[in-house]
């Protein structure tokens, strides 16, 4: 077993038997339980809906269900996005949960498919319940050390495993496979009151898919300019929209786009306050105007979580045509006991899309090269054992397909600039290097500190980044003449940057009189004493240690009491002879996030 939930009571397996779309409405759900439902999976076949029968027949078993029930749909990430409208005033969309494919399946012209989507909605308002799950740490086949080095922080983990996240790799799941791993894992997640049964309904051998989406896209002017516009590499500041008009129509060949979230807004659903609905009708302007100056079959991609990739979906399908959904696993914050990792990357072309550049050419320059192949799974980052696996001659790498895991956030003040959110520049390099060939245009009309026209320029293509802050839009501007210079825009800063995307105060640099690890490993040595997790008056009255360095060097008591919760765990693997006891992994049965 790959993960292992916190008290755990499993739930029982029910297979529920249906031969048609009337027996799905008329299921039992008076109980509270949790259903699964596995739909036909068919990756080779793009723009596929749910047939309407199916989708009333989900509709009749929703709206019937116990007041606690959990639904669960697995399916295409396609089928997801057309099926989540039809069910949101029934349901409250909880989680995406991107589950890895045993092998990638090849759809055709694009990205072979390498995960299929696994929707989590409730009949209840709240948070999801549901059980404290870690992933068993893996191990790199080369040093034998996890595959994530956690430096200086390992004696405030798990001797187990991490949290578990939105994106699941540790297990995998086939289309012609009934989805095993999948079940045992909700069988434990969900091993809670008030819950007794899993029950699966398997609708893979049913006609549930219908062959098409429905409607087809407006059909935007797909006629190229007869002499096309000779763009020249520039920097807007300005709104969006305002530009945007002034972009000749056919004349761009990547669209980018990571908008803002609109995350202050308190809401659960995408239609259920004006201020969404705000939102997504300036969403639809700005979409509408990409879709106009995309040249035909070139690629529009958008960045955003996966609630509001569903509505940009919705909208998107309607102009231009589905080619692609790929999965970025780029942890955020821990804010949850299922840690946030999964942004949706949508892929839509004007008209049927070429296939793109970076599958379908060769003489790939070393940058280009460098991004369009992901590191194996497993393999660690650790500099020593890179060198060490190149000087072997181990193969280590291998080519990129819709899942993306080897590319993380900008997790350090280092590598930042004065901007809240910043991409990192290694996953602008893949989505550019993928869709683009050397002097071809891209455009970002939310272009932020530049990230999108620096890796565009990078790779010697031209660029429009459209900007609305004048602060922004110098800053960029300082980083290209700085990448002209022979400067690397990306490289470590010397000062700390004022900007942050999160809440968490920033503390400054300061001389630490005793190391942040030997007070944790005080606090922890004062938990054992005590049974439990100390306060401030338990630490000030008994560790050997100031209480003002812990006021001073700690963002928060939580983080004081870090190592106290853990064992800590080992980098190395540990052998079965070495293994510790089950009862050490967690001292205290507090909830935390790491």
């Amino acid at each position: 077993m790959a993960h292992r939930s916190d008290d755990v009571r499993r739930l029982a397996f029910r297979p529920a038997a249906v031969t048609s779309a009337e027996e799905v409405a008329c299921l039992d759900s008076k109980c509270p339980a949790v259903w699964l439902f596995v739909l036909p999976f068919d990756p080779t076949v793009t723009n596929r809906g749910i047939s309407q029968e199916w989708v009333v027949a989900l509709q009749a078993f929703a709206r019937e269900a116990h007041c606690e029930t959990v639904v669960a749909i697995l399916t295409t990430p396609e089928g997801a996005a057309t099926l989540w409208p039809e069910v949101k005033d029934l349901l409250k969309f909880q989680l995406w949960i991107a589950v890895k494919l045993k092998q990638p399946l090849h759809r055709g012209i694009g990205l072979p498919c390498q995960h299929a989507a696994l929707l989590i909605g409730t009949k209840y308002t709240g948070s999801l319940r549901h059980n404290k799950t870690r992933i068993k740490y893996t191990y790199c086949p080369a040093c034998d050390k996890t595959t994530k080095d956690y430096g200086g922080k390992k004696h405030t983990y798990s001797s187990y495993g991490t949290l578990m996240s939105d994106v699941w790799r540790d297990i995998d799941s086939q289309p012609s496979e009934f989805p095993k791993t999948v079940v045992e894992r909700l069988q434990d997640l969900f091993g809670l009151s008030p819950y007794q049964d899993l029950h699966v309904v398997d609708l893979r051998g049913h006609q549930v898919l219908k062959r098409d989406l429905g409607e087809e896209p407006i059909v935007l002017d797909l006629k190229e300019n007869a002499v096309p516009p000779n763009l020249v590499s520039t920097l807007v500041n300005g709104d969006s929209l305002e530009v945007l008009h002034r972009v000749p129509t056919n004349s761009v060949d990547f669209c980018f786009a990571d908008p803002p979230y609109n995350l202050k807004k308190k809401y659960d659903n995408w239609n259920d306050g004006l201020d969404v609905m705000e939102y997504f009708s300036w969403c639809d302007q700005w979409l509408g105007e990409l879709a106009r100056v995309l040249k035909p079959q070139r690629t529009l991609a958008v960045l955003n979580i996966p609630l509001w990739a569903i509505r940009h979906f919705s909208y998107l399908r309607s102009v231009v045509s589905y080619e692609s959904w790929i999965v970025w696993e780029g942890l955020s914050l821990p804010v949850r006991m299922i840690m946030p990792a999964h942004y949706s990357i949508l892929c839509f072309s004007k008209g049927p899309p070429r296939v793109p550049p970076g599958i379908a050419q060769t003489g790939h320059s070393s940058q280009e090269s460098e991004a369009l192949h992901a590191r194996k799974e497993l393999y660690c980052l650790r500099q020593d054992c890179v060198r060490a696996r190149h000087l072997s001659g181990e193969c280590d790498m291998e080519p990129i397909t819709d899942l993306w895991w080897d590319i993380h956030r900008l997790k350090h003040n280092s590598r930042r600039v004065d901007h809240p959110c910043q991409l990192p520049p290694a996953l602008m390099r893949r989505l550019i290097a993928l869709f683009t060939s050397e002097g071809e245009c891209v455009l970002d009309p939310f272009n932020g500190a530049g990230t999108t026209t620096l890796a565009a320029e990078q790779l010697n293509r031209t660029f429009i980044g459209i900007e609305l802050s004048q602060a922004y839009h110098d800053l960029a501007g300082r980083r290209h003449r700085a990448l002209r210079a022979g400067d690397d825009p990306f490289g470590k800063m010397h000062k700390v940057p004022r900007a942050k995307n999160s809440n968490v105060k920033r503390l400054p640099k300061q001389h630490y009189a005793v190391a942040k690890k030997d007070l944790q490993l005080e606090v922890r040595r004062i938990a054992q004493e005590l049974g439990r997790l100390p306060s401030r008056a338990d630490v000030a009255r008994l560790a050997r240690y100031p209480i003002e360095y812990y006021e001073q060097y700690f963002i928060s008591w939580g983080e004081v009491c870090a190592a106290a919760r853990h064992a800590g765990m080992s980098e190395k693997r540990v052998t079965s002879s070495r293994q510790r006891s089950s009862s050490q992994p967690m001292l205290f049965d507090v909830r935390e996030s790491m």
